[in-house]
């Protein structure tokens, strides 16, 4: 499958990986260089154009049907991330826009190209020793560089093993352990990448980056697993660009009024204190008057705050599942450049972990009393994900994993 408009197809993983880096820093190059330059909003936007274009392409420069699936998948993930990032440069938001990162265009170009968001470290930000409270928290935590290599040479080794058991066995292995030999896989292949390049980027260019994931095999609840330990880069992306754009599109009115409420009165109890020192005259029965109103409106507020902390919260609901949606869809995009076909079961399964989530969240609003266990829930929110993954994660990918299994081990071994 050649690349629409160029002719081109990637028949090496290298040259693909060559080839894809250098159009991705073109890219990067034109938003630096222009895009940023123009006014903000649709002016941006439709310079950003062909940036999008090429992003929505480039995965296509890999032929699916010879040895360069996973790899054509890693340029999926810059189509969804460095396209977000696009979106939010045109409107002066996002990680592109920070001045620190704009003032140089590597930083930029790292920033906009790779899965990446970047962590602060010039003169504003003092940098703070860290310390550890042992050995394993040093190693699993650490960012500087040479851990961060230690730590992906580990994970090498484990996924060339599992690879290794996986092949060998897959003639007889069950379908689900094999779904279960796939998600650890899964997750050891996206922190070897993201490792290894954040290692780079400190050693290279003094960067340093975030981490992507947070123990999320510790998750005691799936809004913990998707929100705060796994993947937390997408989280983010889709936390900027869906989920809080469309909360503050929902915020209700009645709402926006109690707060402005609660500004009048602390401004007027500012200007009651005021008055009181300056010794103004004032008749006692109206500042007992005064303050008896203030009191009222003070006890309403309370009032419905306390009441808006017991309900479950309907914009943040819809902007969550929103969120779970925007996330299928993309994924179910990734899907379809690796297999050119779509059966909507990965839309279907983070549909449903954000239906699941809500559906925790209401439980826990009004049965906070009612916590199991710390090792049950997170046995239970594993194995729900995972459950759900055998059925509707793994399945459309069922055609290409043993593939994709493959061509990382050619890739491990030279």
């Amino acid at each position: 499958m050649a690349l629409p408009g160029l002719g081109y197809e990637a028949h090496t993983w290298k040259e693909g990986l060559l080839v894809g880096h250098v159009l991705a820093w073109i890219a990067a190059a034109y938003c630096y260089y222009l895009v940023r330059k123009l006014p903000v909003g649709i002016p941006r936007l439709v310079s950003s154009i062909p940036v999008l274009a090429l992003y929505a392409l480039l995965p296509l420069i890999f032929n699916r049907f010879t040895h360069l699936v996973g790899l054509s998948s890693f340029f999926c993930i810059l189509t969804w991330i460095g396209s977000s990032k696009v979106l939010q440069l045109c409107w002066s938001h996002g990680p592109g826009y920070d001045p620190w990162v704009a003032a140089s265009f590597p930083r930029f170009a790292i920033v906009m190209t790779y899965p990446a968001h970047v962590k602060r470290t010039d003169t504003v930000v003092k940098k703070v020793p860290v310390e550890y409270s042992s050995w394993w928290n040093h190693v699993s935590k650490s960012e500087v560089w040479y851990m961060l290599a230690v730590r992906s040479a580990v994970k090498v080794a484990a996924l060339a093993i599992l690879l290794q058991l996986q092949y060998s066995q897959r003639r007889s292995i069950p379908l689900i352990l094999n779904h279960l030999l796939l998600s650890i896989q899964l997750y050891l292949f996206v922190t070897i990448v993201l490792e290894v390049l954040a290692a780079i980027a400190m050693a290279t260019f003094g960067i340093t980056i975030e981490p992507h994931f947070d123990n999320p095999f510790a998750a005691a609840s799936l809004g913990e697993f998707w929100g705060r330990r796994w993947n937390l880069l997408v989280s983010n992306v889709l936390r900027e660009t869906v989920y809080n754009p469309l909360l503050y599109l929902l915020e209700s009115s009645p709402k926006q009024g109690i707060h402005d409420q609660s500004r009048a009165l602390d401004s007027s109890a500012v200007n009651d204190s005021k008055s009181d020192s300056n010794g103004k005259a004032h008749g006692l029965g109206s500042r007992q008057r005064s303050r008896s109103a203030s009191s009222e409106v003070a006890a309403e507020i309370v009032s419905v705050r306390e009441k808006e902390g017991r309900r479950f919260d309907i914009s943040k609901l819809v902007a969550m599942l929103a969120s779970f949606l925007v996330s299928g869809l993309m994924h179910e995009l990734l899907v379809y450049y690796a297999t050119l076909e779509a059966e909507w079961k990965m839309m279907s399964f983070f549909v449903l972990q954000g239906i699941a989530v809500a559906l925790e969240s209401t439980w826990k609003l009004y049965h906070p009393s009612n916590r199991l266990p710390r090792l049950v829930t997170t046995v239970s929110t594993l194995g729900f994900a995972f459950a759900t993954g055998h059925l509707l994660f793994w399945p459309p990918l069922d055609g290409i994993s043993e593939q994709v299994a493959m061509e990382i081990q050619k890739m491990l071994q030279g």
